[in-house]
């Protein structure tokens, strides 16, 4: 339930003093907690390390536009799958770049991303997911145990004393 007093709100931040102390447990906690959601999701689109890097930006490039700015779009804001009007895309040249993964690697990973409908191509250089790649993932839950885990790390680091809890208002 979402706190609606707009006097205060509550929220976990880094203790710098408590994280110094506790650095290699923590950084362990949230090294484990990315690898383990990365294998879980690279395992359910059965894809290899590099595909999945390379579908996982063209997923994130999909979705960046509408998510900085949602506007009166509410309706999208659950697993209902997003129109292309609203959808982002990315090239593959912009991939390469950001990925640092040679050109023609791409071409090839995009090609097979392709032929397996994991992606479209809206028009020319233009790649996006086809829709309904979140509403996929819900049908297992996987989103909700991501988002357990991620909170399950925010809650080890406030016990080890490395966030806090702090007010402001």
């Amino acid at each position: 339930m979402q706190n609606t007093n707009s006097e205060t709100r509550n929220r976990l931040i880094l203790d710098p003093e408590g994280f110094a102390e506790k650095e290699r447990l923590v950084s362990y906690e949230i090294g484990n907690a990315l690898l383990m959601l990365n294998l879980e999701l690279q395992q359910n689109f059965g894809l290899r390390a590099e595909e999945y890097q390379i579908f996982m930006l063209i997923v994130l490039s999909t979705v960046q536009r509408f998510a900085r700015n949602p506007g009166s779009e509410v309706t999208l804001l659950g697993r209902t799958t997003m129109p292309p009007e609203v959808s982002g895309s990315i090239s593959r040249r912009r991939i390469s770049e950001t990925l640092d993964i040679p050109l023609e690697t791409v071409r090839r990973t995009v090609a097979s991303l392709l032929a397996r409908d994991l992606i479209v191509e809206r028009s020319r250089g233009c790649l996006s997911t086809p829709g309904g790649t979140l509403s996929r993932l819900s049908e297992d839950a996987l989103p909700e145990r991501i988002a357990r885990r991620l909170l399950s790390v925010s809650n080890t680091m406030a016990r080890l004393g490395a966030a806090k809890l702090a007010v402001s208002g």
